[in-house]
């Protein structure tokens, strides 16, 4: 992921106050190197580095999770990955009109 945040030119300042995480979050995550977060900051930070549904798929990989194809949720996110919504609120009002848990 901070290779990402890099390659885009980005701060992680810029990237976690998009994704909707706070500082200390983000800072756990970037200093602890065995610390995985949860499902939903990982596609917040993706959204956030507007990352491809490839590149979002291997970055939950790497954090043990997977889009799956009958999830609702996983769904809306690989929806919106394939038409290239990346603003989280786009992205939460598509997950709420579906009665789904925002990020």
């Amino acid at each position: 992921m901070f290779q990402h945040i890099d390659d885009k030119g980005e701060t992680d300042a810029a990237i976690y106050k998009k994704a909707g995480v706070d500082r200390k979050h983000f800072s756990k995550i970037r200093s602890i190197s065995d610390y995985k977060p949860g499902k939903r900051t990982v596609i917040a930070l993706c959204l956030s580095l507007e990352l491809s549904e490839e590149e979002t798929g291997d970055m939950l990989n790497v954090a043990g999770f997977s889009l799956s194809d009958s999830d609702r949720f996983d769904l809306v996110i690989r929806f919106c990955l394939e038409k290239k919504i990346y603003d989280i609120d786009d992205v939460n009002q598509a997950l709420y009109s579906l009665k789904v848990k925002p990020l």
